[in-house]
């Protein structure tokens, strides 16, 4: 019998092996990304407040930086099926997006530092508010990707859209 898929052979099952590590794995680093997300939004909007201090911020914020981009590391290392590469792809773009977020809140903090700078200058909040709407932005984006990649099934659609979720909310 000659050898199949790349001179080796697969079981019947082994697509939905892997579909399943896949899954799995997703799992586990997203929930932990999003985890730190949402204490990153938290950090920022505490900046917009005025409730936490600036050197404070940029202290916590680059541990969160760190440690996103050791998730990072593992999210690329991932092999994501051939079908579902795109999102996979969308989900980095959107997790690039969060992390300049943070580097633009660092922005604004290191804005505070500057010296003859007005007391009353709201510059740094301008940034603040940037940076938290990219994460809180590029956060809810990748959550409807990973809805997606998570419930994908072979030979089903790959559509993250907005108006393919709604279309999902009406059958549903």
């Amino acid at each position: 019998m000659r050898a199949l898929f790349g001179g080796r052979r697969r079981s019947i099952f082994s697509h939905g092996k892997e579909l399943g590590h896949y899954r799995n794995e997703m799992f586990q680093i997203t929930a932990r990304i999003d985890a730190m997300l949402v204490a990153v939004a938290g950090e920022i909007e505490a900046l917009r407040r005025r409730d936490l201090d600036p050197d404070e911020a940029v202290t916590r914020l680059g541990v969160q930086e760190e440690q996103l981009d050791e998730e990072v590391a593992k999210l690329q290392a991932m092999m994501a099926p051939e079908e579902l590469h795109g999102l996979h792809m969308e989900y980095e773009t959107n997790l690039e997006r969060a992390l300049r977020g943070i580097v633009t809140a660092e922005r604004g903090c290191a804005i505070t530092k500057l010296p003859h700078r007005p007391p009353d200058d709201e510059e740094p909040y301008i940034y603040y508010k940037r940076g938290h709407s990219n994460v809180s932005h590029s956060r809810l984006r990748m959550a409807e990707i990973v809805e997606v990649l998570l419930n994908w099934e072979p030979g089903g659609p790959t559509d993250a859209s907005v108006a393919a979720r709604l279309e999902r909310t009406r059958q549903g």
